[in-house]
């Protein structure tokens, strides 16, 4: 029987029940965390649990399907609010690395989703200044976005340096800080699978736009 360890993006139905119910009409045997690891919503997943629940069960496997999203940050609502430094998430990434080492003969799918910006005052799965700020934000991504790919008209020129007018210094620095971190960690990623560690890697987008405020394309990547 073909042996699979998945680790999903979070404990919502979709990503964690639905596969498990997939799995029980064929003949994989689909190995899956209790769900209390998976932490809840905005309260991330500790990733010495996740890590010590991978490594006991990781031996034998055929297939390793990651969220690195769970791993790295604690889930999809936490990849979008965290605070940690590229160090630590290059660290805790690197435990593919290691899987890979001991067990060279398991092949590792990831997946990374690219961060969403919201165009809403909305603070329920975003940082609290997203309350005030959110649609401030997603326009100040928009507009960057679209300067760098096409040029703006003297309006939206106008607007940009409105809109940055209004958004305090330490409200942008956050969301750009962590969106370099998650833009770094999903590079690192891509060299994983250059080097053979990751198999295969899907870095899709999440609730996105034409413009995005790193200039990503309005597709999914498949690696």
């Amino acid at each position: 029987m073909t042996k699979v360890i998945y680790l999903p993006l979070d404990e919502w139905p979709c990503n964690y029940l639905y596969p498990k119910l997939l799995a029980e009409i064929t003949d994989l045997e689909l190995i899956v965390p209790d769900k209390v690891i998976l932490g809840n919503k905005k309260q991330p997943a500790d990733f010495n649990n996740v890590k010590s629940w991978i490594m006991e069960n990781v031996s034998g496997a055929d297939y390793l399907i990651v969220s690195i999203d769970m791993l790295v940050y604690g889930g999809i609502v936490p990849s979008r609010i965290h605070n940690l430094p590229i160090e630590d998430s290059e660290k805790r990434l690197s435990l593919l690395h290691n899987i890979k080492e001991e067990n060279p003969s398991i092949k590792i799918f990831g997946f990374n989703l690219i961060t969403r910006t919201p165009s809403y005052n909305n603070n329920d799965e975003e940082p609290d200044y997203y309350e005030t700020y959110g649609s401030r934000i997603f326009n100040y991504g928009r507009l960057t976005d679209k300067q760098i790919k096409e040029g703006l008209g003297e309006k939206e020129q106008v607007e940009l340096k409105v809109i940055k007018k209004g958004l305090p210094a330490y409200v942008l620095a956050d969301f750009l800080n962590r969106r370099n971190v998650n833009h770094q960690i999903n590079q690192l990623a891509i060299n994983y699978v250059e080097n053979e560690i990751i198999d295969h890697m899907v870095i899709p987008l999440d609730d996105h736009s034409p413009y995005e405020t790193f200039g990503h394309d309005d597709i999914d990547i498949y690696v």
